[in-house]
C-alpha cells in the first residue's frame, strides 16, 4: 500500500483548525471564571447579604442563642466562592434543621426572607405539660421536683426545667429509654400507651382524687400518688402494666357510685393508704 501525500494545505487548515479549537476552549474557560469570580464578588454585596435576624414567639427560649445559631449557618462561603449570607442562597434548610435539633423546646418552625437584608424566624414551643423527674421518687420529700425535664402531650422529654416546687405540674418517675445517650428527645413512655395513661389519670380526676406524680416500679406496677393533706402520707392508685386501663378506671366510678366506699374515702381520706385496681373487677383499699 503507497502513502497518499497530504497537500500543506490541508495540513495547514487542519493544524489551524485544532488551534481555533483551543482557543475557544481557553476562551470558555477564561470566560468562566470570570464569571465565576464576579458572582463570586457580587454575592458579597452588602444590599444582598442577610444582616438582621428577627425571631418571634419565643417565651422561654433565649432570642440570643437562636439567633447565633442562625448567625453560624450563614457565616462562610459555598465551596469558598459564594457568600452563604447572600440572601439568594443563603441555606434555609440547614437553619431549619440546625434549629429543630438544638432546641428541643421548638414545636413548630417557619423561616421566611423578610426584604433583602432579613430573615423572620418564626417559632411555637411545646408546652410543659408535664415532668419527668427520674427513675425513682425521691426519699426526701423537698427533692421532688429537682433534676426535672418537661414533657409534652406525647410523652416526649423536650427541655430541661428549672426546680418547681410543690404541685404546678404533674410529674412522672420511670426508667426511659434514652435516644443517643440523651435525655432529650427520648419519650418516657410509648406514645400510644402515654395518651392511655393521661386519660386515665383525667378519669381518676373527675372522681375527684388530685393526682400529683405517677411512679413505675421495676416489676412494672404503677403507683398513683394523690395529693396529701396536714402533711399526712400520700396515699396512691395502684396499677399494672397489662390492666386494662378503661376496665380499672370503671371499676373505680363504680365503686365511688357506692354512697358507702365513697363516703368512707372521703371521710378518711387522711389517714387513706391505698387503693388497690390491679385485681379484675376488684377495688381494694386500706387505711393507715
Amino acid at each position: 500500500m503507497k502513502d497518499i501525500p497530504t497537500s500543506p494545505r490541508i495540513t495547514q487548515i487542519k493544524r489551524n483548525r485544532k488551534v481555533g479549537q483551543i482557543r475557544l476552549v481557553l476562551l470558555f474557560i477564561i470566560l468562566f471564571v470570570c464569571i465565576i469570580g464576579a458572582l463570586s464578588y457580587f454575592s458579597s454585596y452588602s444590599k444582598l447579604i442577610i444582616s438582621n435576624v428577627v425571631i418571634t414567639g419565643n417565651n422561654i427560649i433565649d432570642s440570643n442563642e437562636l439567633e447565633k445559631k442562625v448567625d453560624e449557618n450563614i457565616t462562610g462561603r459555598y465551596v469558598g466562592l459564594f457568600d452563604k449570607a447572600n440572601f439568594l442562597i443563603y441555606p434555609k434548610g440547614k437553619i431549619y434543621n440546625s434549629l429543630i435539633i438544638n432546641f428541643p423546646r421548638i414545636e413548630t418552625l417557619s423561616i421566611k426572607r423578610d426584604g433583602l437584608n432579613t430573615i423572620h424566624v418564626s417559632i411555637t414551643e411545646r408546652a410543659g405539660s408535664f415532668l419527668y423527674c427520674g427513675v425513682s421518687l425521691p426519699e426526701k420529700t423537698e427533692d421532688i421536683g429537682e433534676n426535672c425535664y418537661f414533657v409534652n402531650n406525647d410523652g416526649l422529654v423536650f427541655d430541661k426545667a428549672p426546680y418547681f416546687s410543690g404541685d404546678i405540674y404533674f410529674k412522672y418517675y420511670t426508667e426511659i429509654s434514652i435516644v443517643d445517650g440523651k435525655i432529650l428527645g427520648s419519650n418516657i413512655f410509648e406514645e400510644n400507651h402515654f395518651h392511655q395513661i393521661v386519660r386515665f389519670i383525667d378519669g381518676v380526676i373527675s372522681l375527684g382524687f388530685k393526682p400529683i406524680y405517677m411512679v413505675k416500679g421495676s416489676d412494672n406496677i404503677y403507683s398513683l400518688y394523690l395529693k396529701s393533706t396536714n402533711d399526712k402520707p400520700n396515699a396512691k392508685i395502684i396499677f399494672k402494666e397489662d390492666n386494662d386501663l378503661v376496665m380499672i378506671l370503671d371499676n373505680l366510678k363504680t365503686a365511688m357510685i357506692e354512697k358507702e366506699f365513697a363516703n368512707e374515702i372521703n371521710s378518711k381520706y387522711d389517714t387513706l393508704s391505698y387503693i388497690d385496681l390491679r385485681f379484675k373487677n376488684k377495688v381494694l383499699y386500706k387505711f393507715q
